[in-house]
């Protein structure tokens, strides 16, 4: 089945100059237009509207989507405005698509946004398991990859495995030699090994009954596998706890609060993302660059929607600790409920 991008491909433009011809913009010229649709005519390329009436010419021909795994987590909410304003700026409106966690779901989104006749999508993986997202290869638009690095798939992410050793030396030049994790501990999750193995390198090792193995459950759902925890372990067995994102650091420090016990003077915490939330709560976290993240994609996209470089690009950014409140130095800390 002939595609937009074999035509563009044979007629030598970009799939953007395709669409404009399409919906008859005046933006491309005469012999332009003239040669793009000798090269339609040539291939047999059937073009369908997009399911809505409602939208313009000018936007069908300007629109990107993006399929977010959650809009409950902040860290999702402030990077999809950061992109809606990318994409803006380009002149291009945005779809949005939840995916809530679901794998299948995140599949069907992917297929249902040909019907849309988008010109490039934006997917935030609900899960670290990518065998679904094979199927990027058949759709008819290109993909860029948010906050993960992809083998094989143009993405822009931090280095998870960074911003987890930071937080390691930060919890060791504390002096905590009992350290606990509470998040996904598959060997995908790089935060947490990274977290792990600098441990490993200081001579603190992460010991396996201070791991609370949670994956991306809701903000209730992670308090209670917490409180859980902690009815198996009336001592507290950590004096520092690395939480996977901003939302699991909260509940943690919501729990700990409600068991008596004191932060930071008797437990420190930092969580991952520097969100809102964490700025709000005075919560230490590994921050994320959204604006780098949501500027770069963009213009990743934009260079395989243009055609002009189709090779494949993984952008690695630096993450950043920022401390606050949540795991500050004190002149005197115990251990025990207060």
């Amino acid at each position: 089945m002939t595609t937009i991008r074999d035509v563009a491909q044979l007629a030598g433009v970009s799939i953007a100059t395709i669409s404009r011809v399409l919906n008859n913009s005046e933006k491309v010229s005469p012999d332009t237009a003239e040669h793009v649709r000798s090269v339609i005519k040539e291939l047999g390329y059937v073009y369908s509207p997009p399911l809505s009436n409602k939208r313009t010419p000018a936007e069908r021909q300007s629109l990107f989507a993006i399929i977010l795994p959650t809009l409950a987590n902040p860290y999702f909410s402030e990077l999809l405005d950061i992109v809606e304003q990318e994409a803006q700026f380009l002149g291009r409106a945005l779809l949005v698509f939840n995916s809530r966690g679901d794998t299948q779901r995140e599949l069907t989104l992917m297929n249902a946004c040909k019907q849309y006749k988008i010109d490039g999508l934006f997917i935030i993986p609900c899960t670290r398991d990518h065998a679904h997202l094979e199927t990027e290869n058949s759709l008819p638009f290109p993909v860029v990859i948010l906050t993960q690095l992809l083998q094989g798939k143009t993405s822009v992410a931090v280095d998870h495995i960074e911003g987890g050793a930071q937080v390691a030396e930060h919890l060791v030049s504390m002096g905590h030699t009992r350290i606990g994790y509470l998040g996904a501990t598959d060997e995908t999750e790089q935060k947490f090994s990274g977290f792990r193995d600098k441990l490993a390198e200081l001579g603190v090792p992460l010991l396996s009954d201070n791991i609370i193995q949670t994956p991306a459950l809701t903000a209730a759902e992670i308090a209670d596998r917490f409180k859980e925890y902690l009815d198996d372990h009336p001592q507290l067995p950590f004096s520092a706890i690395f939480a996977f994102n901003d939302v699991a650091a909260q509940q943690v420090m919501d729990v700990l609060h409600q068991r008596g016990y004191q932060i930071p003077e008797q437990v420190q915490v930092v969580g991952f993302d520097n969100t809102l939330l964490a700025q709000v709560m005075n919560i230490s976290s590994v921050a994320q660059p959204m604006r780098e993240i949501g500027r770069l994609g963009c213009q990743e996209m934009i260079r395989l929607v243009e055609g002009k470089e189709m090779d494949t690009h993984h952008l690695s950014l630096s993450p950043r600790l920022v401390l606050r409140n949540s795991s500050v130095k004190v002149n005197k800390r115990t251990f025990s409920p207060g």
